[in-house]
């Protein structure tokens, strides 16, 4: 299990999150959800360890996650996030099997894992693609199945940062797939996303986040109401079903 027991960050002298506690559990998705500025991204920054908070701390079974030998906290977390630099022309299998490094994987252990992505993902055709030469949805794709990679017997938590924005609707509910895949096995998951109905699709358990605090936690139904909503996001938003899970429409008109 990860927890993050009050997490507080500031930046510029501007709070960005304060006073922050989650916990991840084994086999449940937790979602962040929150207007833009509400500091989720930060707060899957601390739950990662990439960035350290001002105060509070972070521990993964018990144990600091700051604590952890990187190799060993690369094989136990894996972490999508939105931006991802990469400018040099490897291929695509080649980009998926960098998410394979941490497991220490043998040459033919590697590459089964890495074509086993590429189908998962739909991107057998893309496999010796110039990764640069790729659209913004199909690059998303190939990051997405190399942090899936990562994802070995060993690992326990995975952390996804708007992991969907630029995939359609077919690649986003593959990708769906695989995380309750994941959490099946054991796995803590923790996504951004922004659309509330895959939100409600996806979660077991729902965060919101404003103005760096959480506002409300717990599961789908206690959570994601139409009131609570519609303050989250300034924005009148309506519950039109409930079964088999909520579906929410927003806006003025």
């Amino acid at each position: 299990m990860l927890t993050a027991e009050n997490l507080s960050l500031q930046r510029n002298g501007k709070t960005v999150l304060q006073d922050v506690s989650v916990a991840l559990q084994p086999g449940e998705i937790t979602v962040l959800l929150g207007p833009n500025g509400a500091g989720k991204s930060t707060l899957l920054a601390l739950l990662s360890g990439l960035q350290p908070a001002d105060s509070g701390q972070v521990l993964l079974d018990q144990q600091l996650l700051s604590g952890i030998d990187p190799q060993l906290r690369a094989r136990l977390l894996a972490m999508y996030t939105q931006q991802q630099p990469l400018n040099f022309p490897f291929r695509v299998e080649e980009v998926v099997a960098l998410g394979c490094y941490p497991l220490m994987l043998g040459v033919d252990a590697t590459a089964e894992r890495v074509a086993e992505c590429l189908a998962q993902f739909e991107l057998e055709s893309l496999a010796r693609r110039d990764y640069t030469s790729l659209s913004g949805g199909e690059q998303q794709r190939v990051q997405v199945a190399r942090v899936m990679a990562q994802v070995g017997t060993g690992c326990k938590v995975v952390l996804l940062d708007e992991p969907v924005s630029e995939m359609d609707l077919k690649y986003q509910q593959l990708l769906l797939q695989r995380i309750r895949t994941a959490a099946d096995a054991g796995v803590a998951v923790c996504c951004v996303l922004h659309d509330l109905n895959l939100a409600a699709q996806l979660a077991d358990r729902v965060v919101l986040l404003r103005q760096g605090r959480m506002v409300a936690a717990g599961p789908v139904a206690a959570v994601m109401t139409a009131a609570a909503l519609s303050k989250l996001y300034s924005v009148p938003v309506r519950q039109v079903a409930s079964e088999p899970q909520p579906v929410f429409v927003s806006g003025f008109l």
